[in-house]
C-alpha cells in the first residue's frame, strides 16, 4: 500500500483524468440533446424539451471546460483510464436522472437506478404502466441503452478523442480489447457503422411484422444493444407474435456476437465466419441443453409442448445474450428453470459484444485450461502445450487474469445473493436470479426489482450494474484510487 501511495502523482492524475472525463462528457451531453429531435414527430411533447436541452447543454459546457487543456495530455496510463471510465458511467447516470424525476415524478434513487440500468444495458426498471409515459421519455431509455450497449467510451473514441495512447487506454478500460483495424479510432468507427446498420435492419424487420414505427425503432435499439427495455410492461410478450419473437431472437444473438465476427460477415459476405467463431459455437453448446431442461421443466408444470419450447428458447437466448426481453412472467417459472436461466446470465455473451456476464471466451478458457492442466500432468516433462482456443492464443498470464476475474465476479454474485435473501426473504433461486440479472447487465426479473424494494437493495443493485458493466477491475481501481487520492488532496 505504501508503495502504491508513492507511485501516485496526485496533480498529474487529476489533470489527466479530468481532461479524459471532459472529452467523454461532451459526448454524453450531445446524447442528451438527441431526444429533442423527437418533437418534430410528436409536437405535443415540446413541453418536455427543457428537461433534455438544459442538462444536455450543461453537460457539454462542463465537459468542454474540463477538457480545455486536453491537447497537453501526452500519455495516459491504464489506471488513469480506468478511473476516467468508471467515473464517467457514474456521472452519466447521475446527469441523466432529470427526465425521470421531472417527467415521471420518480425519486432520485429510483431515477438513478433507471439511468444506471439504461446506460449499463441492464434493463431492470423502476417504472410501470409504460404506455402512459410520454414517448420522448421512453425513447430516452432506449437511446441510453443503445449508446450504453456500444459503450459511452467507444462512442467518444469514434467522435471526440484524438488517436493515440489515451484512446487505446480508455478502450481497454471500458472492457474492450478486440481490434478490427490497426487504427483504434477507425476500429471504433467501423463498429459504430455495423451497429447502426444492424439497428436499422432490426427496426425494418419489426415494422414489416406489425410494430408501429416508434416501437420498431426502440425495440431494435434495445434488442441489438442487449438492454431489453421495452415500451410496454409485458415486454415482447405484449405483441403476441411468433414473428416478432423470431426477430427479437435474431437481434439478441447479433448483439451477443463479437463485432469482429460482424465485420468478417460484412466483408466476406458469407456466414462462414459466424459459425467458425469459437464463442458462437460455445453459445449454442450452452443453449441447447439449457433450452431442453427449461422446456422440460415447463412441460412438467403443465405448459403445452409448443408453448414450453417457445418460452425456453426465447428466455434462454435473452439470458445468455444479457438482453432481458420477456414474453411471459418469469416469477411463476419452476425453480430449476430459474436456476438454469441464472447460469446463462452469469455466463453471458461474447467478448467484444454488447452483452454482459463473465463472457463466453472466459468460460471456454477455464474449461480448456482444465484440460491443459491434465495434459501437463500426463505428458512427459518439457512437453509444449499450445494454449489455443479457436483463433485465440493465450499466455499463462491471460489464464491467471481470467481466473482472477471469474473468482471476483462470483464473489460479488455470492454476496449480492446472500444479501438479497436476508433483506427481502427471497428464495435462493429468486435471489440468485435477480442478482445475476443486475450484475450481468441482463434485465430479466422474477419480481424482486420494483419501486417498493428497500433503498439499500436498490443501491446495491446500482453498484452491481456499474461493476458488471465495467467488468469489475476498472471499478475496483477507481474505488481504491479515490480512497488514496482523497486524503492527499485534502492535505493539500
Amino acid at each position: 500500500m505504501l508503495e502504491f501511495r508513492k507511485r501516485i502523482n496526485v496533480s498529474t492524475d487529476l489533470f489527466v483524468v479530468k481532461n479524459l472525463i471532459g472529452s467523454i462528457l461532451q459526448g454524453v451531453g450531445l446524447a442528451y440533446l438527441f431526444p429533442v429531435l423527437l418533437v418534430w414527430f410528436y409536437p405535443d411533447q415540446i413541453e418536455y424539451v427543457p428537461y433534455f436541452a438544459i442538462p444536455g447543454m450543461a453537460c457539454v459546457l462542463f465537459g468542454a471546460w474540463l477538457s480545455r487543456h486536453s491537447s497537453k495530455v501526452e500519455d495516459v496510463n491504464l489506471r488513469q483510464a480506468m478511473i476516467a471510465a468508471a467515473f464517467t458511467w457514474l456521472f452519466a447516470s447521475f446527469v441523466s436522472v432529470v427526465p425521470f424525476m421531472k417527467i415521471a415524478n420518480m425519486s432520485f434513487v429510483d431515477s438513478y437506478f433507471e439511468s444506471m440500468s439504461a446506460w449499463t444495458g441492464t434493463g431492470l426498471t423502476m417504472m410501470s404502466h409504460l404506455s402512459s409515459y410520454p414517448k420522448i421519455l421512453l425513447f430516452w431509455r432506449a437511446w441510453m441503452q443503445w449508446l450504453g450497449g456500444i459503450g459511452i467510451v467507444l462512442v467518444a473514441l469514434s467522435i471526440l478523442i484524438r488517436p493515440g495512447v489515451a484512446a487505446a487506454r480508455l478502450y481497454r478500460a471500458e472492457a474492450r480489447s478486440e481490434r478490427i483495424l490497426p487504427n483504434l479510432v477507425n476500429t471504433s468507427k467501423v463498429i459504430f457503422e455495423i451497429y447502426l446498420a444492424l439497428t436499422l435492419v432490426g427496426a425494418y424487420l419489426y415494422y414489416i411484422n406489425g410494430m408501429n414505427p416508434f416501437d420498431a425503432l426502440t425495440h431494435a435499439m434495445t434488442g441489438l444493444g442487449t438492454g431489453g427495455m421495452s415500451t410496454h410492461d409485458q415486454s415482447i410478450g405484449f405483441f403476441h407474435s411468433p414473428a416478432i419473437n423470431a426477430v427479437t431472437i435474431f437481434l439478441m444473438i447479433m448483439g451477443a456476437v463479437n463485432f469482429t465476427v460482424h465485420y468478417k460477415l460484412f466483408k466476406s459476405k458469407s456466414l462462414k465466419p459466424f459459425f467458425e467463431d469459437i464463442q458462437v459455437r460455445y453459445m449454442f453448446i450452452f443453449l441447447i441443453p439449457a433450452i431442453a431442461i427449461i422446456a422440460y421443466s415447463l412441460y412438467q408444470v403443465g405448459d403445452p409442448v409448443g408453448q414450453a419450447l417457445q418460452g425456453a428458447i426465447f428466455h434462454a437466448v435473452s439470458a445468455i445474450s444479457c438482453t432481458g426481453f420477456q414474453i411471459t412472467s418469469l416469477s411463476n417459472y419452476p425453480e430449476v428453470a430459474k436456476f438454469i436461466i441464472a447460469i446463462l446470465m452469469v455466463i453471458g455473451g461474447g467478448a467484444g459484444s454488447t452483452a454482459g456476464g463473465i463472457k463466453l471466451i472466459r468460460v471456454t478458457l477455464m474449461y480448456e485450461s482444465l484440460k491443459w492442466t491434465i495434459e501437463s500432468a500426463i505428458l512427459p516433462r518439457g512437453a509444449v502445450i499450445k494454449r489455443k482456443v479457436g483463433n485465440y492464443v493465450f499466455s499463462e498470464e491471460d489464464i491467471q487474469e481470467v481466473m482472477s476475474f471469474t473468482m471476483t465476479y462470483l464473489a460479488f454474485l455470492l454476496f449480492g445473493t446472500v444479501y438479497t435473501m436476508l433483506r427481502v426473504k427471497a428464495s435462493l433461486a429468486n435471489a440468485l436470479f435477480e442478482v445475476a440479472s443486475a450484475q450481468g447487465n441482463v434485465g430479466l426479473s422474477v419480481g424482486i426489482t420494483s419501486p417498493h424494494m428497500p433503498v439499500d437493495l436498490k443501491i446495491l443493485y446500482i453498484l452491481l450494474m456499474w461493476i458488471g458493466r465495467l467488468e469489475i477491475f476498472s471499478t475496483l481501481v477507481f474505488i481504491i484510487s479515490i480512497a488514496f487520492l482523497l486524503p492527499r488532496v485534502a492535505r493539500k
